[in-house]
Protein backbone atom coordinates (compact mmCIF):
# COMPACT_ATOMS: atom_id res chain seq x y z
CA UNK A 1 0.00 0.00 0.00
CA UNK A 2 1.38 3.47 -1.22
CA UNK A 3 2.19 5.99 1.73
CA UNK A 4 -0.34 8.73 1.82
CA UNK A 5 0.58 12.04 0.73
CA UNK A 6 1.05 15.33 2.66
CA UNK A 7 -3.10 16.57 3.01
CA UNK A 8 -2.69 19.54 0.91
CA UNK A 9 -1.34 16.99 -2.15
CA UNK A 10 -3.56 13.77 -1.61
CA UNK A 11 -5.79 15.43 -4.53
CA UNK A 12 -3.28 14.94 -7.11
CA UNK A 13 -3.99 11.51 -6.87
CA UNK A 14 -7.53 11.15 -7.58
CA UNK A 15 -8.74 8.86 -10.15
CA UNK A 16 -10.48 12.31 -12.10
CA UNK A 17 -6.72 13.75 -12.29
CA UNK A 18 -5.10 10.73 -13.75
CA UNK A 19 -1.65 11.51 -13.30
CA UNK A 20 1.39 9.74 -14.33
CA UNK A 21 3.22 7.89 -11.10
CA UNK A 22 5.58 10.92 -10.80
CA UNK A 23 5.05 14.49 -12.06
CA UNK A 24 6.83 17.74 -12.61
CA UNK A 25 4.80 19.87 -10.27
CA UNK A 26 4.36 23.85 -9.10
CA UNK A 27 2.20 25.58 -7.73
CA UNK A 28 1.03 29.78 -7.52
CA UNK A 29 -1.11 31.17 -4.65
CA UNK A 30 -3.12 33.81 -6.55
CA UNK A 31 -4.70 36.56 -4.55
CA UNK A 32 -7.17 38.12 -6.60
CA UNK A 33 -7.22 41.85 -6.55
CA UNK A 34 -10.75 42.51 -7.32
CA UNK A 35 -11.98 45.74 -8.87
CA UNK A 36 -13.44 47.54 -12.02
CA UNK A 37 -11.56 45.87 -14.21
CA UNK A 38 -11.43 45.54 -18.49
CA UNK A 39 -11.42 41.67 -18.64
CA UNK A 40 -12.07 41.90 -22.40
CA UNK A 41 -7.93 43.28 -22.34
CA UNK A 42 -5.15 40.60 -22.16
CA UNK A 43 -3.41 41.62 -18.63
CA UNK A 44 0.16 41.89 -18.44
CA UNK A 45 1.64 40.49 -15.80
CA UNK A 46 5.58 41.19 -15.40
CA UNK A 47 6.15 38.38 -12.98
CA UNK A 48 6.81 34.30 -14.77
CA UNK A 49 4.05 32.18 -13.95
CA UNK A 50 6.15 29.11 -13.02
CA UNK A 51 9.15 29.91 -11.23
CA UNK A 52 9.84 26.47 -9.80
CA UNK A 53 9.69 22.94 -10.57
CA UNK A 54 9.50 20.02 -7.86
CA UNK A 55 9.21 16.22 -9.21
CA UNK A 56 7.03 14.16 -7.08
CA UNK A 57 6.86 10.79 -6.14
CA UNK A 58 2.58 10.15 -6.10
CA UNK A 59 3.37 6.71 -5.43
CA UNK A 60 5.51 7.22 -2.34
CA UNK A 61 3.89 9.69 -0.40
CA UNK A 62 4.27 12.49 -2.65
CA UNK A 63 8.24 12.93 -1.95
CA UNK A 64 10.22 15.73 -3.49
CA UNK A 65 13.37 16.37 -2.62
CA UNK A 66 12.64 20.13 -1.72
CA UNK A 67 8.71 20.68 -0.26
CA UNK A 68 6.78 22.44 -3.11
CA UNK A 69 6.39 26.28 -2.51
CA UNK A 70 3.33 28.43 -3.42
CA UNK A 71 4.88 32.07 -4.60
CA UNK A 72 2.06 34.08 -4.21
CA UNK A 73 0.76 36.51 -7.15
CA UNK A 74 -1.52 39.19 -7.28
CA UNK A 75 -3.94 39.14 -10.28
CA UNK A 76 -6.92 42.26 -11.21
CA UNK A 77 -10.15 40.12 -11.52
CA UNK A 78 -13.43 41.63 -11.29
CA UNK A 79 -15.83 41.22 -8.18
CA UNK A 80 -17.58 37.79 -7.35
CA UNK A 81 -20.87 37.48 -8.46
CA UNK A 82 -23.74 37.73 -5.70
CA UNK A 83 -24.24 34.30 -3.70
CA UNK A 84 -26.94 32.43 -5.11
CA UNK A 85 -30.13 32.90 -3.03
CA UNK A 86 -33.16 32.50 -4.59
CA UNK A 87 -33.04 35.75 -6.62
CA UNK A 88 -33.94 33.88 -9.85
CA UNK A 89 -37.39 33.11 -9.43
CA UNK A 90 -38.46 34.95 -12.79
CA UNK A 91 -36.90 32.46 -14.90
CA UNK A 92 -38.24 29.11 -15.64
CA UNK A 93 -36.15 26.91 -18.02
CA UNK A 94 -37.37 23.06 -19.97
CA UNK A 95 -35.31 20.05 -20.80
CA UNK A 96 -36.52 17.10 -22.53
CA UNK A 97 -33.88 14.37 -22.60
CA UNK A 98 -33.65 10.80 -21.58
CA UNK A 99 -33.42 9.19 -18.53
CA UNK A 100 -30.15 8.49 -18.12
CA UNK A 101 -28.71 11.74 -20.13
CA UNK A 102 -30.98 13.44 -17.28
CA UNK A 103 -29.17 11.61 -14.67
CA UNK A 104 -25.75 12.15 -16.29
CA UNK A 105 -26.31 16.08 -16.28
CA UNK A 106 -27.19 16.49 -12.80
CA UNK A 107 -23.71 17.66 -12.00
CA UNK A 108 -23.56 20.86 -14.55
CA UNK A 109 -27.18 22.14 -14.30
CA UNK A 110 -25.91 22.12 -10.42
CA UNK A 111 -23.53 24.19 -11.10
CA UNK A 112 -24.94 26.96 -12.41
CA UNK A 113 -28.69 26.38 -11.15
CA UNK A 114 -28.49 25.26 -7.53
CA UNK A 115 -29.35 27.51 -4.88
CA UNK A 116 -30.22 30.25 -7.58
CA UNK A 117 -34.49 29.85 -7.44
CA UNK A 118 -35.10 29.34 -10.99
CA UNK A 119 -37.24 26.16 -11.99
CA UNK A 120 -36.23 23.34 -13.84
CA UNK A 121 -39.26 21.72 -16.00
CA UNK A 122 -37.72 17.82 -16.90
CA UNK A 123 -39.19 16.10 -19.59
CA UNK A 124 -38.19 12.52 -19.64
CA UNK A 125 -38.61 12.00 -22.92
CA UNK A 126 -38.21 8.05 -23.17
CA UNK A 127 -40.31 7.47 -19.51
CA UNK A 128 -42.99 5.90 -21.83
CA UNK A 129 -41.18 3.22 -23.42
CA UNK A 130 -42.08 -0.40 -23.25
CA UNK A 131 -40.56 -2.03 -20.19
CA UNK A 132 -39.34 1.13 -18.71
CA UNK A 133 -38.81 0.86 -15.48
CA UNK A 134 -37.81 4.79 -14.01
CA UNK A 135 -38.03 6.05 -11.44
CA UNK A 136 -38.91 10.06 -11.94
CA UNK A 137 -39.86 10.36 -8.21
CA UNK A 138 -36.07 9.55 -7.29
CA UNK A 139 -34.72 11.41 -10.00
CA UNK A 140 -36.41 14.72 -8.85
CA UNK A 141 -35.34 14.00 -5.92
CA UNK A 142 -31.72 13.68 -6.87
CA UNK A 143 -32.07 17.48 -8.29
CA UNK A 144 -33.83 18.54 -5.36
CA UNK A 145 -31.52 17.38 -3.25
CA UNK A 146 -28.75 19.61 -4.93
CA UNK A 147 -31.07 22.90 -4.29
CA UNK A 148 -32.24 23.08 -7.48
CA UNK A 149 -36.25 23.56 -8.15
CA UNK A 150 -36.72 20.64 -10.54
CA UNK A 151 -39.88 19.20 -11.87
CA UNK A 152 -39.32 16.00 -13.34
CA UNK A 153 -42.70 14.54 -15.05
CA UNK A 154 -43.44 11.94 -18.18
CA UNK A 155 -44.71 13.47 -21.45
CA UNK A 156 -47.94 14.41 -21.80
CA UNK A 157 -47.75 14.02 -25.55
CA UNK A 158 -47.99 9.45 -26.00
CA UNK A 159 -47.72 9.47 -29.46
CA UNK A 160 -46.38 11.94 -32.06
CA UNK A 161 -48.50 13.99 -34.16
CA UNK A 162 -48.40 13.83 -38.05
CA UNK A 163 -46.32 16.75 -39.72
CA UNK A 164 -47.50 18.03 -42.84
CA UNK A 165 -45.18 15.84 -44.79
CA UNK A 166 -46.14 12.41 -43.03
CA UNK A 167 -47.74 9.50 -45.48
CA UNK A 168 -51.03 8.94 -44.48
CA UNK A 169 -50.48 5.31 -44.38
CA UNK A 170 -47.58 5.49 -42.04
CA UNK A 171 -48.08 4.91 -38.55
CA UNK A 172 -46.75 7.73 -35.84
CA UNK A 173 -44.16 7.24 -33.30
CA UNK A 174 -44.67 5.71 -29.80
CA UNK A 175 -43.44 7.50 -27.76
CA UNK A 176 -43.73 10.89 -29.36
CA UNK A 177 -40.12 11.44 -30.73
CA UNK A 178 -38.09 13.65 -28.40
CA UNK A 179 -37.97 16.84 -30.89
CA UNK A 180 -41.76 17.52 -30.70
CA UNK A 181 -41.37 17.54 -26.79
CA UNK A 182 -38.81 20.03 -27.09
CA UNK A 183 -40.72 22.20 -28.53
CA UNK A 184 -43.94 21.52 -26.75
CA UNK A 185 -42.05 22.43 -23.52
CA UNK A 186 -43.10 25.73 -23.63
CA UNK A 187 -46.29 24.20 -22.89
CA UNK A 188 -44.93 22.57 -19.64
CA UNK A 189 -43.52 25.50 -18.54
CA UNK A 190 -46.22 27.60 -18.80
CA UNK A 191 -48.16 25.15 -16.88
CA UNK A 192 -45.67 25.94 -13.82
CA UNK A 193 -44.86 29.34 -14.73
CA UNK A 194 -45.79 31.73 -11.52
CA UNK A 195 -47.09 35.72 -11.73
CA UNK A 196 -42.70 36.46 -11.01
CA UNK A 197 -41.94 34.24 -14.26
CA UNK A 198 -40.84 36.80 -17.06
CA UNK A 199 -38.64 34.24 -19.74
CA UNK A 200 -38.92 31.01 -20.54
CA UNK A 201 -35.56 29.25 -21.65
CA UNK A 202 -35.46 26.27 -23.84
CA UNK A 203 -32.75 23.80 -23.30
CA UNK A 204 -30.68 20.64 -24.77
CA UNK A 205 -29.36 18.53 -21.20
CA UNK A 206 -25.70 19.92 -22.56
CA UNK A 207 -26.52 23.69 -22.67
CA UNK A 208 -24.26 24.90 -19.65
CA UNK A 209 -24.18 28.46 -18.42
CA UNK A 210 -21.36 29.45 -16.40
CA UNK A 211 -23.34 31.89 -14.34
CA UNK A 212 -26.80 32.79 -13.63
CA UNK A 213 -25.75 36.02 -13.03
CA UNK A 214 -24.54 37.67 -16.34
CA UNK A 215 -27.39 35.56 -18.21
CA UNK A 216 -29.87 37.73 -16.27
CA UNK A 217 -28.32 40.51 -16.76
CA UNK A 218 -28.67 39.99 -20.22
CA UNK A 219 -32.40 39.33 -19.89
CA UNK A 220 -32.81 42.26 -17.93
CA UNK A 221 -31.36 44.07 -20.93
CA UNK A 222 -34.79 43.41 -23.37
CA UNK A 223 -38.38 43.75 -22.51
CA UNK A 224 -40.32 40.99 -21.16
CA UNK A 225 -43.58 42.57 -21.16
CA UNK A 226 -43.30 42.70 -25.10
CA UNK A 227 -42.82 39.37 -27.37
CA UNK A 228 -39.78 38.77 -27.51
CA UNK A 229 -37.46 35.78 -28.99
CA UNK A 230 -33.91 35.79 -27.90
CA UNK A 231 -31.03 33.38 -29.44
CA UNK A 232 -28.27 32.31 -31.04
CA UNK A 233 -27.58 31.03 -34.86
CA UNK A 234 -24.81 28.22 -35.11
CA UNK A 235 -21.57 28.82 -35.05
CA UNK A 236 -21.01 26.51 -38.01
CA UNK A 237 -21.91 27.21 -41.45
CA UNK A 238 -23.01 24.27 -42.35
CA UNK A 239 -25.53 23.73 -40.06
CA UNK A 240 -26.64 27.28 -41.07
CA UNK A 241 -27.27 26.15 -44.69
CA UNK A 242 -29.14 22.73 -43.20
CA UNK A 243 -31.23 24.33 -40.80
CA UNK A 244 -31.73 27.73 -41.81
CA UNK A 245 -32.08 31.21 -40.10
CA UNK A 246 -33.21 30.08 -36.15
CA UNK A 247 -32.32 30.11 -32.26
CA UNK A 248 -30.10 27.02 -32.02
CA UNK A 249 -31.56 24.80 -29.16
CA UNK A 250 -27.98 23.45 -27.37
CA UNK A 251 -26.96 27.75 -26.76
CA UNK A 252 -30.33 27.92 -25.42
CA UNK A 253 -33.60 29.64 -26.33
CA UNK A 254 -36.10 32.87 -24.46
CA UNK A 255 -39.15 33.29 -24.83
CA UNK A 256 -40.90 36.27 -22.89
CA UNK A 257 -43.88 35.60 -21.15
CA UNK A 258 -46.06 37.69 -23.90
CA UNK A 259 -44.29 35.73 -26.63
CA UNK A 260 -45.34 32.19 -25.29
CA UNK A 261 -48.96 32.99 -24.27
CA UNK A 262 -49.26 33.96 -28.42
CA UNK A 263 -47.87 30.26 -29.16
CA UNK A 264 -49.16 28.47 -26.92
CA UNK A 265 -52.92 27.79 -28.88
CA UNK A 266 -51.09 26.74 -31.64
CA UNK A 267 -48.26 24.62 -30.59
CA UNK A 268 -50.12 21.18 -31.83
CA UNK A 269 -51.53 22.79 -35.20
CA UNK A 270 -47.70 24.24 -35.64
CA UNK A 271 -46.27 20.39 -35.44
CA UNK A 272 -48.81 19.29 -38.10
CA UNK A 273 -47.63 22.37 -40.52
CA UNK A 274 -44.18 22.05 -40.57
CA UNK A 275 -41.86 19.62 -42.61
CA UNK A 276 -39.29 20.36 -40.23
CA UNK A 277 -37.99 17.55 -37.90
CA UNK A 278 -35.97 19.44 -35.14
CA UNK A 279 -37.22 21.47 -32.81
CA UNK A 280 -35.69 24.37 -33.05
CA UNK A 281 -37.28 24.54 -36.60
CA UNK A 282 -40.50 23.83 -35.29
CA UNK A 283 -40.53 26.94 -33.04
CA UNK A 284 -39.11 29.11 -35.54
CA UNK A 285 -42.19 28.19 -38.34
CA UNK A 286 -44.63 28.75 -35.44
CA UNK A 287 -43.42 32.22 -34.30
CA UNK A 288 -43.34 33.06 -38.15
CA UNK A 289 -46.80 31.63 -39.25
CA UNK A 290 -48.55 33.34 -35.73
CA UNK A 291 -46.42 36.55 -34.54
CA UNK A 292 -44.57 38.87 -36.31
CA UNK A 293 -41.91 38.41 -33.79
CA UNK A 294 -38.57 37.96 -35.25
CA UNK A 295 -35.09 36.47 -33.39
CA UNK A 296 -32.97 38.87 -31.68
CA UNK A 297 -29.39 37.26 -31.54
CA UNK A 298 -27.37 37.77 -28.59
CA UNK A 299 -23.70 36.86 -29.44
CA UNK A 300 -22.63 35.60 -26.09
CA UNK A 301 -24.68 32.40 -26.12
CA UNK A 302 -22.56 30.44 -28.54
CA UNK A 303 -24.96 26.87 -30.22
CA UNK A 304 -20.97 25.04 -30.86
CA UNK A 305 -21.24 23.09 -33.52
CA UNK A 306 -17.68 22.53 -33.82
CA UNK A 307 -15.48 19.16 -33.37
CA UNK A 308 -12.44 18.57 -32.25
CA UNK A 309 -10.17 20.59 -30.21
CA UNK A 310 -11.92 24.05 -28.70
CA UNK A 311 -8.76 25.28 -27.63
CA UNK A 312 -8.95 28.32 -30.20
CA UNK A 313 -12.37 29.56 -28.90
CA UNK A 314 -11.83 29.39 -25.14
CA UNK A 315 -8.40 30.70 -25.39
CA UNK A 316 -9.82 33.71 -27.25
CA UNK A 317 -10.84 35.35 -24.01
CA UNK A 318 -14.66 36.04 -25.15
CA UNK A 319 -17.39 36.32 -22.66
CA UNK A 320 -19.68 33.33 -23.05
CA UNK A 321 -23.35 33.33 -21.58
CA UNK A 322 -23.47 29.40 -22.47
CA UNK A 323 -21.91 26.49 -23.69
CA UNK A 324 -23.02 23.82 -25.64
CA UNK A 325 -21.96 19.52 -27.08
CA UNK A 326 -19.35 20.04 -24.66
CA UNK A 327 -19.40 16.08 -23.92
CA UNK A 328 -19.80 15.03 -27.30
CA UNK A 329 -18.32 17.25 -30.69
CA UNK A 330 -15.82 17.59 -28.03
CA UNK A 331 -14.87 17.47 -24.59
CA UNK A 332 -14.35 20.02 -21.77
CA UNK A 333 -14.86 19.71 -18.23
CA UNK A 334 -16.95 22.99 -18.31
CA UNK A 335 -18.80 22.57 -14.64
CA UNK A 336 -14.71 22.49 -13.28
CA UNK A 337 -13.68 25.18 -15.86
CA UNK A 338 -16.44 27.50 -14.57
CA UNK A 339 -16.21 27.02 -11.10
CA UNK A 340 -13.71 29.94 -10.67
CA UNK A 341 -16.83 32.49 -11.31
CA UNK A 342 -17.45 31.89 -7.51
CA UNK A 343 -14.30 33.84 -6.68
CA UNK A 344 -14.49 36.38 -9.60
CA UNK A 345 -17.40 36.71 -11.44
CA UNK A 346 -16.53 37.40 -14.81
CA UNK A 347 -12.97 36.21 -14.77
CA UNK A 348 -13.41 32.96 -16.23
CA UNK A 349 -11.35 32.90 -19.51
CA UNK A 350 -9.97 36.28 -18.73
CA UNK A 351 -6.66 36.32 -20.10
CA UNK A 352 -3.53 37.22 -18.47
CA UNK A 353 0.05 37.64 -19.66
CA UNK A 354 2.72 36.38 -17.64
CA UNK A 355 6.08 37.23 -18.06
CA UNK A 356 7.59 37.02 -21.64
CA UNK A 357 6.41 32.77 -23.11
CA UNK A 358 3.52 32.19 -20.96
CA UNK A 359 -0.77 33.08 -21.24
CA UNK A 360 -3.70 31.75 -18.93
CA UNK A 361 -6.56 31.29 -20.16
CA UNK A 362 -8.35 31.31 -17.06
CA UNK A 363 -10.52 28.62 -16.46
CA UNK A 364 -9.24 26.78 -19.54
CA UNK A 365 -5.67 26.26 -20.02
CA UNK A 366 -2.10 27.36 -19.81
CA UNK A 367 0.03 28.09 -22.98
CA UNK A 368 3.84 28.29 -22.62
CA UNK A 369 4.89 29.65 -25.77
CA UNK A 370 8.58 29.25 -27.10
CA UNK A 371 10.66 32.13 -26.47
CA UNK A 372 10.24 35.26 -28.56
CA UNK A 373 6.97 34.40 -29.90
CA UNK A 374 4.13 35.38 -27.44
CA UNK A 375 4.75 38.97 -28.26
CA UNK A 376 4.73 38.36 -31.67
CA UNK A 377 1.08 37.22 -31.66
CA UNK A 378 -2.53 38.88 -32.72
CA UNK A 379 -4.27 38.00 -29.77
CA UNK A 380 -7.46 39.47 -30.60
CA UNK A 381 -7.71 36.99 -33.28
CA UNK A 382 -9.35 32.90 -32.84
CA UNK A 383 -6.96 30.38 -33.36
CA UNK A 384 -8.13 27.85 -35.84
CA UNK A 385 -7.70 24.35 -33.53
CA UNK A 386 -10.90 23.01 -34.33
CA UNK A 387 -11.83 19.85 -36.91
CA UNK A 388 -11.41 21.17 -40.28
CA UNK A 389 -9.29 23.83 -39.70
CA UNK A 390 -6.29 22.12 -42.01
CA UNK A 391 -3.19 22.05 -39.41
CA UNK A 392 -1.63 20.34 -36.86
CA UNK A 393 0.98 22.30 -35.47
CA UNK A 394 1.63 24.92 -32.90
CA UNK A 395 4.41 26.22 -31.19
CA UNK A 396 3.40 25.76 -27.52
CA UNK A 397 3.41 23.28 -24.53
CA UNK A 398 -0.70 23.63 -23.42
CA UNK A 399 -1.83 22.75 -19.85
CA UNK A 400 -5.40 22.26 -19.81
CA UNK A 401 -7.73 22.64 -16.52
CA UNK A 402 -8.32 18.93 -15.69
CA UNK A 403 -9.54 19.06 -12.06
CA UNK A 404 -10.39 21.82 -9.11
CA UNK A 405 -10.93 21.67 -5.58
CA UNK A 406 -12.21 23.73 -2.92
CA UNK A 407 -11.51 24.17 0.54
CA UNK A 408 -12.33 24.54 3.09
CA UNK A 409 -16.39 25.42 2.82
CA UNK A 410 -17.73 28.51 1.25
CA UNK A 411 -17.01 31.64 3.35
CA UNK A 412 -20.54 33.31 4.29
CA UNK A 413 -20.91 35.21 1.04
CA UNK A 414 -20.17 32.38 -1.22
CA UNK A 415 -16.71 33.09 -2.01
CA UNK A 416 -14.58 29.52 -1.67
CA UNK A 417 -11.75 30.33 0.83
CA UNK A 418 -9.88 28.31 -1.61
CA UNK A 419 -10.30 27.39 -5.06
CA UNK A 420 -7.48 24.95 -6.54
CA UNK A 421 -7.26 24.73 -10.05
CA UNK A 422 -4.89 22.04 -11.79
CA UNK A 423 -3.54 22.61 -15.22
CA UNK A 424 -1.80 19.30 -16.51
CA UNK A 425 0.45 18.76 -19.85
CA UNK A 426 -0.30 15.18 -20.35
CA UNK A 427 2.96 12.81 -21.22
CA UNK A 428 3.94 11.99 -24.78
CA UNK A 429 3.21 9.03 -26.24
CA UNK A 430 6.73 9.01 -27.30
CA UNK A 431 7.64 9.65 -23.23
CA UNK A 432 5.39 6.81 -22.46
CA UNK A 433 7.24 4.30 -24.52
CA UNK A 434 10.26 4.79 -22.83
CA UNK A 435 8.74 3.29 -19.53
CA UNK A 436 6.71 4.28 -16.77
CA UNK A 437 9.08 5.85 -14.49
CA UNK A 438 10.32 8.13 -17.33
CA UNK A 439 6.49 9.62 -18.16
CA UNK A 440 5.96 12.59 -16.26
CA UNK A 441 3.07 14.35 -16.21
CA UNK A 442 2.97 18.10 -15.94
CA UNK A 443 1.08 19.97 -13.50
CA UNK A 444 0.60 23.63 -12.81
CA UNK A 445 -1.64 24.56 -9.77
CA UNK A 446 -3.09 27.61 -8.87
CA UNK A 447 -4.92 27.93 -5.40
CA UNK A 448 -7.21 30.90 -5.83
CA UNK A 449 -7.71 32.31 -2.31
CA UNK A 450 -10.94 34.11 -1.19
Amino acid sequence: MSKACPQDLEFLRTKDLALTQKIVYTRRCIRPVRGDVDRDVVANVSSPLVTTKTILNLADGCSSAEPPPCEPLSLHVPPAYPKPEHQYQHLVFGVASSYGRLQDALPTFAHWLSGSGAALIVVVADADQPDANFDLAALEAAYRNLSIDATVIAPKLKTGLPRKDTPANEPLPSPAPVEQLHFLLIRDMLEFATPQTQWLGVLDDDTFFPSLHPLSGMLQQHNHSAPVWLGALADNLESIRKWGYMSYGGAGVFLSMPLARQLAPHLDSCIRKTTIISGDGMLRDCIYLNTPTKLTVVPELYQHDMRGDPAGFYESGRRVLSVHHWKSWYNAPVDKMAAVVRVCGDCFLQRFRLGDDTLLANGYSVSVYRAGLLPTLDLGRIEGTWGGWGGSDFDFKSYRLVGVAEEPAATVNGVPAKLRQFYVHRTTTEEEKKGKDSAMDEVIELVWEG
